[in-house]
C-alpha cells in the first residue's frame, strides 16, 4: 500500500495491505524478462504506466519488474512505487515522470550508484544502502541535479516553484543548471527555487501537503489488487507476521472521564517508535512487547475538593493547587506494559492508558531529569524530543512514515536506578498561548521500593546523605512560559512545599531566586534508614521596606521503617510562612509531608534508598489532608478555599559524607528572641496594628544540642514590651525535643551551622503568661507549627536583606529566625476579651551564645564590638526585615555601656546609657534608645569565645518612633 493514501473502505486497506509485505520481504524475481530488472512496482493504483525502451507504453501492475531506462508515468490519478533492488524506495504521484537511468549495485560490498530522472509532477525519495555511499544517489530534474545521502526526500516539480525537502537523514545536495551548488545538511529544511532564485528556510506545513496530496488515491481504487482480499485472508496470509502485526491503538486523547482502573494493553504489539533524546540525537527506537507489566502509581486531581477537616471549603479546580489523588482524584496502581528497546539509546518503555490517555514513557540509563514533547500519530506511533531545561517545539511527524498527528503531549521525568517519577500533560495543543489545562496534569511513579532487610550490606560508615529536590511540577508548569518558536520553559525553582497559588502571588522572578538547603538526612546506623533524622528548607527575602517579600518553609523530621521492616518513610509536619506583600499579613504552614508511596508500597527506591518523592501523599493518614496556610487577616486575592494545598518533589541522592567528619559541638546556648505578633485579637477588635514582642534577659532563649542524638531542643521567651496588648503579657515557645530529653526526631541537627527545629511534641510546653500572671495552653487539638533555624541553615536566602549590613558572622555566636502560630481557647475566661486567640509570629530573629557570668568577665578596661542588627519593622500597616549596624563599646570598671543601631531602615539610634543588671547567671546590659524621636529599649549581654570569655556581643532591641515601630536582635564581635 502506498504510504499516505486515504482508507476509502476496508476493503480498500486491505488490498494493498496484502499486495505490498510480500514484494518487500520476498524479493521475487521475473527471471522470463528480457531486459536486466532493477527494482519491482511494489505498490499501483490504475493508470500508471511503463515505458521499456524502444517498447510500447503499458499499465504498471503490481509485482512487474522495473527495468533500466524504464520511463514510469502516472495520469492524474496514477500511483506507482518503485521498490530498488537495494531497498530503496521512489515514491510517484500523480501526473509525475520518472527514468531510471542507471543502476549498479553489489550486495555483497553495498556499493553502487543510482541514477534517475524526475522531470515532472511529485516524488519521495527514501533512501536505501546506496544512499549510505557519498555520491551514491543523483536525480537530474530540469532545474539540477540532486544528490541525497542517507535520508528521506520530497520532490515536487508540480508547482512550478521547485521545492525540494530533507525529510529525514544526513544531506541533500544540489547543483543548478547555472552551476551554483546550494546543500541542505538538517532535516526539517528545504531548498526552494522559486521567485527567490534558491534560498534553504524551513520545511512549511505547505510543502508536506503540496507533495502528500499527490499521494491521495482516489475513490474507488484499491492499491492496484485484481480482487479484494476477505479479513480471514488476511489473517491466514502471513502479512502480520511480516509486517509487525501491529495492533490497533487509540492515541487520540478523549475527555477525561471518572478514574477506572486501566488494562494491560496487551494487545499493543510490536512497534516502531521515534525520540529524540537529552543529547538531541535523533533514534529510532523498535519496541517489542513482551508479556510483563510493571505497576505505576498515579495521582491526578478530581474535579473537586474539600479536605476532610472543612468540608466547606470546596475547591472547584484541584490540579491548580496541586491537590493531586484527594476526594475523586486518582490514587492507585495502573499497570502499563514493558517494552523492550532493541535499538536506539532508551532502554526501555512502558506504555498504559489513564482516564482515557495513553501515556509513553521512555526509560534511560543512569541517573537524570528531563522535559519532554510528544506527537502521537494515527499509526499508533510517537515522536519524542527530551530536554534537560525546557519543552522543545512538539515534533514534527511525515504522514508517510508516521501517520497523521493526532495529539500531543508534555511533560517532565526524573530517573535513577529502580526508579522513574515523570509529571504528564496530555491534550497539549501547542499553538495556543495556554497550551495545557493543568487540571489534567498526571502524576505517576514506577520502581523497586528499597529492601531495608538488605540495606546492612552497604558500607559500615554512619553518613550524611544529601538529596537533591525537584521543582514542584504544578508550580513548574503553572507558571511556565511559552515562546514564540512553540518551545515551553518551566518554571525551575527552589522552593519547596508551597501553594502553587501563593507562588503565582509572589511572582516567577522571585520564586526563581528561593534558595534551598536541599534534603538532608543524617544517619544513626550502618544498617538502616531507620531514626535517621532529616531536614528539607527553602528560604528567600526579596525587596526592602514596603516593596519586601518573603518565604520560608521547612520540613524536619525522621524515618521510620513501615511493615515488616522492609520499607522506609518520611513522615513530618510541614512548617514556615510567607509574605506575598508588605501589606498583607502573612500565611503560617501546617500540614503533613511525607514519602509518597510506589506501586509496591515501598517510599524508597533503589538498593541504596537512592530515590524518593517528598510532598503530600494524601493517602497516608487521612485522604483528604492537604497543606493549610493559615492568616490572621487572609489577603484578598485568596478566597477561603484558596489555602490548601499540596506539592510533590522527587528527590534523588546525590553524595554521602561520614558523619565523623562533620562538626558537631554538644552544648547549650543562650541569648534573646524578637519578633512582631499578628493576632485575631488585636486586628479584629482593637484596630491595633502588628505588635512588638521580644526578650528582656538572656535566660529568655535556651538551645542544647545534642550531637548523639543528631537533634536539639530548647524554648523561648518574648514579652509585650510596650504593654500594648490587653491580655497577654508573654509567649513561651518550646521546639525540638521536650524539656525531659524526649521525642528528639522532631529536630535534625547536622552540623554547627546546620539545623533546624519545629514544635515540640508535647503542647503544653507551648503557653501564654496572661497580664494576670496566669498560664493559658496551647490549644491541644492544634499544633503550634513553631520552627527554628539558623541564619546559615539556607545560604543566600538573606543576602539581599543583609547587603546593607556589617553581618557578623562570628562563628562562636548563633543567630536567626524563628515562628510560629499559636491557637488559645479561652475556656476559664482568663482573657479580657473572653474568646479564642489565633496569634502568629513569621520571621521573628533569635540571637544566642555561650553567656560569660558577670563574676568572670573582666573588672577594669574596655572592649567595642561590631556587627549587625536585624528585625521585624511596623511601619503604617506594612511588615517587613530590615537589617542594619551595630557597634557598641563596654567600660568593665564602671560597668556601663553604650550602642548604636545605625542605617536601619533609614533611621539611626542609640542606647548612651546601658548598665549591667543584677541577675542570676549570665551578664546584662540594658539601657533606653534615643535618637530622633525614637524611643525603646535594648538589652545585650557579652559571650565567649576561642579567644577570650568576652569575645562577642548579642542583644535584643524594640524601637518607636510615631506609626513606626521595629523589634530585633544584635550581634557583633570584639574589634
Amino acid at each position: 500500500m502506498l504510504n499516505g493514501w486515504k482508507k476509502r473502505s476496508s476493503e480498500t486497506a486491505i488490498a494493498a495491505f496484502l499486495a505490498l509485505p510480500f514484494l518487500l520481504v520476498s524479493g521475487i524475481a521475473d527471471s522470463a524478462s528480457a531486459t536486466t530488472k532493477v527494482g519491482t512496482a511494489a505498490a499501483v493504483n490504475t493508470k500508471a504506466f511503463g515505458v521499456y525502451p524502444r517498447a510500447a507504453r503499458r499499465a504498471k501492475v503490481i509485482g512487474d519488474n522495473i527495468v533500466y531506462n524504464e520511463r514510469i508515468e502516472t495520469s492524474g490519478t496514477g500511483l506507482v512505487q518503485v521498490l530498488l533492488n537495494d531497498g530503496s524506495t521512489f515514491t510517484v504521484g500523480a501526473n509525475s515522470d520518472l527514468v531510471i537511468d542507471e543502476f549498479v549495485y553489489d550486495p555483497e560490498q553495498g556499493t553502487g550508484k543510482l541514477v534517475a530522472t524526475f522531470s515532472k509532477g511529485v516524488a519521495r525519495f527514501v533512501g536505501g544502502k546506496l544512499s549510505k555511499n557519498k555520491g551514491g544517489v543523483s536525480v537530474n530534474t530540469p532545474v539540477g541535479t540532486i544528490g541525497i545521502r542517507g535520508g528521506i526526500a520530497n520532490l515536487n516539480l508540480a508547482n512550478g516553484s521547485p521545492v525540494f525537502s530533507l525529510i529525514f537523514g544526513d544531506e541533500l545536495s544540489f547543483r543548478g543548471t547555472d552551476g551554483k551548488r546550494r546543500r541542505v545538511y538538517q532535516p526539517g529544511y528545504s531548498l526552494d527555487l522559486g521567485d527567490s532564485g534558491g534560498q534553504i528556510r524551513r520545511t512549511t506545513q505547505a510543502d508536506l501537503v503540496a507533495v502528500q496530496s499527490g499521494f491521495e488515491s482516489g475513490s474507488g481504487q484499491i492499491g492496484g489488487a485484481s480482487r479484494s482480499p476477505t479479513n480471514r485472508q488476511v489473517q491466514n496470509s502471513g502479512v502480520p507476521g511480516i509486517n509487525s502485526e501491529l495492533g490497533a491503538v487509540r492515541t487520540a486523547p478523549v475527555p477525561k472521564p471518572k478514574a477506572v482502573q486501566s488494562t494491560s494493553l496487551l494487545n499493543v504489539e510490536n512497534q516502531l517508535v521515534q525520540i529524540e533524546t537529552v543529547t538531541r540525537q535523533q533514534t529510532s527506537n523498535e519496541i517489542k512487547d513482551g508479556l510483563e507489566t510493571v505497576n505505576v502509581r498515579i495521582l491526578s486531581a478530581g474535579s473537586t475538593f474539600s479536605p476532610s477537616w472543612d468540608s466547606s471549603r470546596i475547591v472547584s479546580n484541584p490540579g491548580a493547587q496541586g491537590l493531586l489523588g484527594g476526594n475523586l482524584g486518582s490514587n492507585k496502581n495502573f499497570a502499563f506494559k514493558f517494552g523492550t528497546v532493541t535499538s536506539g539509546n532508551a532502554t526501555s518503555l512502558v506504555k498504559g492508558e489513564v482516564e482515557g490517555n495513553l501515556i509513553y514513557q521512555f526509560r534511560f540509563s543512569g541517573k537524570d531529569n528531563y522535559f519532554y514533547s510528544q506527537t502521537y500519530t494515527d499509526k499508533a506511533k510517537i515522536r519524542q524530543r527530551g530536554n534537560r531545561n525546557s519543552i522543545r517545539p512538539v515534533p514534527t511527524v511525515d504522514s508517510i512514515v508516521d501517520g497523521n498527528a493526532t495529539s500531543y503531549a508534555w511533560g517532565a521525568q526524573t530517573y535513577n536506578e529502580d526508579f522513574v517519577a515523570f509529571t504528564h500533560l496530555p491534550n497539549v495543543d501547542p499553538t495556543s498561548s495556554t497550551p495545557f489545562d493543568i487540571e489534567n496534569m498526571i502524576v505517576g511513579v514506577y520502581g523497586v521500593g528499597t529492601d531495608f532487610t538488605k540495606f546492612g550490606e552497604k558500607s559500615g560508615t554512619v553518613n550524611l546523605r544529601r538529596y537533591s529536590l525537584e521543582s514542584d511540577p504544578t508550580t513548574m508548569f503553572s507558571l511556565g512560559s511559552k515562546a514564540a518558536d512553540g518551545s515551553f520553559t518551566p518554571l525551575l525553582s527552589n522552593a519547596l512545599f508551597i501553594n502553587p497559588l501563593v507562588a503565582k502571588e509572589l511572582g516567577t522572578s522571585f520564586m526563581g531566586n528561593v534558595s534551598t538547603s536541599d534534603f538532608l538526612m543524617i544517619e544513626k546506623s550502618t544498617s538502616t534508614l531507620d531514626g535517621a533524622q532529616f531536614l528539607a528548607s527553602s528560604f528567600y527575602i526579596e525587596g526592602t521596606g514596603s516593596a519586601q517579600k518573603s518565604l520560608f518553609s521547612l520540613g524536619v523530621g525522621s524515618v521510620y521503617l513501615n511493615g515488616a521492616d522492609k520499607y522506609g518513610v518520611l513522615g513530618t509536619g510541614r512548617r514556615g510562612g510567607h509574605r506575598i506583600a508588605a501589606t498583607q499579613n502573612a500565611g503560617l504552614y501546617g500540614g503533613p509531608l511525607s514519602s509518597v508511596k510506589g506501586p509496591d508500597g515501598g517510599e524508597f527506591f533503589g538498593s541504596n534508598a537512592q530515590s524518593f518523592i517528598f510532598g503530600n501523599d494524601m493517602s497516608r493518614e487521612a485522604l483528604n489532608d492537604p497543606y493549610n496556610d493559615s492568616y490572621v487577616n487572609r489577603p484578598s486575592v485568596f478566597k477561603r478555599e484558596n489555602t490548601i494545598s499540596a506539592t510533590l518533589h522527587a528527590g534523588t541522592l546525590d553524595n554521602e559524607t561520614a558523619v565523623n567528619t562533620l562538626t558537631r559541638t554538644d552544648r547549650t546556648i543562650t541569648g534573646y528572641a524578637a519578633g512582631a505578633l499578628e493576632s485575631t485579637v488585636n486586628y479584629a477588635d482593637y484596630e491595633i496594628d502588628a505588635l512588638a514582642f521580644a526578650s528582656s534577659k538572656p535566660s529568655d532563649l535556651s538551645v542544647t544540642f545534642k550531637k548523639n542524638e543528631s537533634s536539639l531542643g530548647g524554648f523561648l521567651t518574648v514579652r509585650d514590651t510596650n504593654d500594648i496588648d490587653p491580655d497577654v503579657d508573654a509567649y513561651r515557645v518550646r521546639f525540638g525535643f521536650n524539656s525531659d530529653g524526649s521525642n528528639t526526631h522532631r529536630a535534625a541537627f547536622i552540623d554547627n551551622d546546620t539545623y533546624a527545629a519545629r514544635d515540640a511534641r508535647n503542647i503544653s510546653e507551648t503557653y501564654i503568661t496572661t497580664d494576670a500572671a496566669q498560664t493559658l495552653r496551647q490549644n491541644s487539638k492544634y499544633s503550634p507549627n513553631t520552627y527554628f533555624v539558623p541564619n546559615t541553615l539556607v545560604a543566600k536566602g538573606d543576602d539581599a536583606l543583609m547587603a546593607s549590613a556589617n553581618e557578623c558572622t562570628c562563628a562562636f555566636l548563633e543567630w536567626g529566625y524563628w515562628g510560629t502560630d499559636m491557637k488559645y481557647n479561652d475556656t476559664g475566661d482568663l482573657l479580657t476579651s473572653n474568646e479564642d486567640r489565633y496569634d502568629k509570629i513569621h520571621l521573628g530573629t533569635w540571637v544566642a551564645g555561650d553567656v560569660t557570668n558577670s563574676a568572670s568577665l573582666p573588672t577594669v578596661g574596655s572592649a567595642s564590638y561590631a556587627g549587625h542588627a536585624v528585625g521585624n519593622v511596623i511601619n503604617n500597616n506594612s511588615q517587613y526585615l530590615a537589617a542594619g549596624n551595630f557597634n557598641m563599646t563596654v567600660n568593665f570598671s564602671s560597668r556601663t555601656g553604650n550602642a548604636t543601631i545605625g542605617s536601619f531602615d533609614g533611621k539611626t539610634f542609640s542606647a548612651t546609657s546601658l548598665s549591667e543588671q543584677a541577675i542570676a547567671t549570665g551578664n546584662h546590659f540594658s539601657g533606653a534608645l534615643s535618637g530622633a524621636g525614637v524611643t525603646g529599649t535594648m538589652n545585650t549581654s557579652l559571650v565567649g569565645g576561642p579567644n577570650g570569655n568576652h569575645q562577642g556581643a548579642i542583644g535584643n532591641f524594640n524601637a518607636a518612633v510615631g506609626n513606626w515601630k521595629a523589634t530585633g536582635i544584635v550581634a557583633g564581635e570584639k574589634q
